[in-house]
């Protein structure tokens, strides 16, 4: 179990030669369907930020996919929205998605990002509280977001750094 030996874990950039990897991982975790085009796409936009989690031995066990948004038309504010992030089933639940999830909001942190959004299908009661528990909250339901199955989802926000009043 790669969960047990932390210090060989590391947080590297996504590269092409990684796509398969997220497409295992995405489809075993039930993620929302991203081509390999899709995932190329996204590597080729200058706001985007594709990490991913690598065990010792160079393996894929988990990803996050976001992406740097402005988010002020008065004011220059820069807000992140992740689109994905999951770790392998065979990995779950040994505290990895926190590594994600704070390599993710370091790296907007870095970017001066105000605000980090995502949608959770609601029903994923886990991933709603982990969220929580790392400081996002609930702003709205969106009606039938998701397809496969039909299903709300709920649209998170994390706050990194208040407005200015």
């Amino acid at each position: 179990m790669v969960a047990d030996n932390q210090d060989i874990l590391r947080i590297r950039p996504v590269e092409t030669s990684h796509i398969a990897d997220l497409i295992r991982i995405a489809e075993e975790t039930n993620l929302s369907h991203w081509s390999a085009q899709s995932y190329l796409d996204e590597m080729k936009n200058p706001d985007s930020v594709m990490l991913r989690l690598e065990a010792g031995n160079n393996s894929t066990i988990g990803f996050v996919v976001g992406r740097l948004v402005p988010a002020g038309v008065i004011e220059i504010v820069t807000d992140a929205e992740i689109y994905n992030i999951a770790i392998s089933e065979s990995e779950q639940r040994n505290g990895l998605g926190q590594l994600l999830i704070d390599a993710f909001t370091e790296a907007c942190r870095e970017k001066k990002v105000a605000n980090i959004w995502l949608e959770v299908r609601e029903s994923n009661y886990q991933a709603i509280a982990f969220y929580e528990k790392n400081g996002f909250d609930r702003v709205q339901t969106r009606q039938y977001f998701y397809e496969n199955p039909r299903e709300h989802a709920l649209l998170m926000k994390l706050t990194l750094k208040k407005e200015s009043a």
